[in-house]
């Protein structure tokens, strides 16, 4: 499935939406899209319930994305995240850096 995003702002937060195959092709676009949607200075959810597939350079996106939030001192939560992303998450040890809720409320 193509990779596409979808930013919006609510209630002080940025909530970044992502869809589809996370992968070597898609992660310097997805690192455009979170950079030009998030400048650090809110908390960011990102809603990973229609990610079809995350490999290690979608993985290092997030993980940069959540260094980025604690350095700056917001919080950084993966919502919904698929079966594909939790599994990844798992795999690379690194399930517990993130908080993980269940779905975006919408406006």
């Amino acid at each position: 499935m193509d990779f596409s995003t979808s930013t919006r702002h609510d209630d002080g937060r940025v909530v970044l939406t992502v869809a589809g195959d996370v992968d070597l092709a898609a992660h310097a676009r997805f690192q455009a899209d979170l950079d030009q949607a998030w400048d650090g200075s809110t908390d960011l959810v990102i809603d990973c319930s229609q990610v079809d597939f995350l490999d290690s350079m979608g993985l290092r996106v997030l993980v940069h994305a959540r260094q980025r939030a604690v350095d700056n001192g917001r919080d950084l939560v993966v919502a919904a995240p698929s079966e594909p992303v939790l599994r990844v998450l798992e795999l690379a040890g690194v399930a517990e850096l993130f908080s993980v809720k269940g779905p975006v409320a919408e406006d």
